[in-house]
């Protein structure tokens, strides 16, 4: 028997009565998430924006746990298939901040994200990741 959730995806009664998996239709789109480093200028995703949500991750250098908000997407691959993808540079994750707080983006928004490279800080001698986030028309 079929019951109702949060989520846009059914679920059973596990006690109840079940249905036959080997009928069932698999959906084109991978739950598991990926972090998303790019390597190069000009590495791009096209994708629907999910969220930006915070991300436990532990510091390879210190060991130490850190929670890191991160840019939530569905990236939609060629043949169609959606991936999950997070990635949690401050400035990507300020860019879509600043586009949902102004109207200019939600949830389900379809989005270009190039990463563009990296410039050097004002106030500091790190570098910091630049990234182009552009909003896609369909049709």
């Amino acid at each position: 028997m079929q019951t109702t959730n949060n989520s846009a995806l059914p679920s059973y009664d596990l006690a109840g009565e079940l249905p036959n998996l080997s009928e069932a239709k698999v959906l084109p789109a991978d739950l598991t998430s990926e972090y998303w480093t790019p390597e190069k200028e000009g590495e791009f995703k096209l994708c629907f924006f999910q969220e930006i949500k915070n991300s436990t991750y532990t510091d390879e250098k210190t060991g130490e746990t850190i929670e890191l908000p991160c840019a939530v997407i569905l990236e939609q691959k060629s043949n169609g298939v959606l991936s999950t993808v997070r990635n949690g540079s401050k400035r990507l994750v300020a860019s879509l901040e600043d586009a949902i707080h102004s109207g200019k983006i939600s949830t389900g928004t379809p989005l270009k994200i190039e990463y563009v490279g990296k410039q050097k800080n004002a106030t500091n001698a790190f570098q910091s990741d630049r990234w182009s986030v552009k909003p896609l028309i369909i049709g």
